[in-house]
């Protein structure tokens, strides 16, 4: 026959595994920081890409990952990005400025 638990157990078991309030506020305000503290480096970022670009016409995404030292899924995006704003151009081979 199953065991039919207290009710006051059920709530015991229930809360122990959250995080006090305090500690899930603390967690939110440092992942808050790091995705400002990214937002304010895409514009080096790009500004990186552009200046890569206008030296070195015709890089692939791969180049510009290498000569900027950057993860290339951060350079692919920022180039698409880059792209559909018209800060740059899509040419045969790689990018150039536009």
């Amino acid at each position: 026959m199953p065991r039919v638990e207290d009710p006051t157990e059920i709530s015991q078991h229930h809360h122990e595994g959250a995080p006090p309030r305090s500690v899930r506020r603390a967690t939110a305000r440092r992942a808050s920081h790091r995705r400002a503290t990214a937002r304010s480096r895409q514009g080096d970022t790009d500004a990186s890409i552009i200046g890569f670009l206008a030296e070195h016409a015709g890089s692939t995404a791969g180049d510009l990952a290498k000569g900027l030292n950057l993860d290339p899924g951060t350079v692919s995006i920022r180039l698409s990005q880059l792209t559909k704003a018209g800060e740059i151009n899509k040419a045969s081979r790689g990018y150039t400025t536009t």
